[in-house]
């Protein structure tokens, strides 16, 4: 992970790098073109996050770009897509810690991705896990 953030609570989850290093995939920060902020490359073994990312948007990106590393994804999109999508969101948020946050923040996405440390997408992500599996929120 990068530098600390203005925020001292530690971000929970999983050690991504250290995970992406079991993986042996090499993550690279670089400047990436408008709308991607990560990317899987498997003919190189790496993963590309773009340069400008904070900390969460690193996280989240990262987790979702080994998500495809680890499944050997080598296409963009389809069901590969939508399971790393899936898979991130619930590495990333405990079932727990997402019932407080949808009370504290009464459904408010915002303010639930950043108690959680995530981003929104990654909230909405989780929010259609809960929807396909029958649970109504908010």
């Amino acid at each position: 992970m990068t530098g600390p953030t203005s925020d001292p609570r530690p971000v929970p989850g999983p050690d991504l790098d250290a995970w992406a290093w079991r993986l042996g995939v090499h993550v690279t920060e670089q400047p990436l073109p408008c709308g991607y902020c990560g990317v899987w490359d498997w003919k190189h073994n790496r993963v590309i996050l773009h340069s400008g990312l904070n900390d969460v948007q690193r996280r989240c990106t990262l987790c979702h770009e080994l998500r495809h590393a680890a499944h050997d994804d080598r296409t963009c999109g389809g069901k590969g897509e939508a399971r790393a999508r899936r898979e991130t969101a619930l590495a990333l948020i405990s079932p727990m810690d997402y019932g407080v946050a949808e009370q504290v923040w009464q459904g408010e996405a915002w303010g639930m991705a950043c108690e959680l440390g995530v981003t929104i997408q990654v909230i909405a992500d989780y929010r259609q896990l809960l929807y396909d599996s029958g649970v109504r929120i908010m």
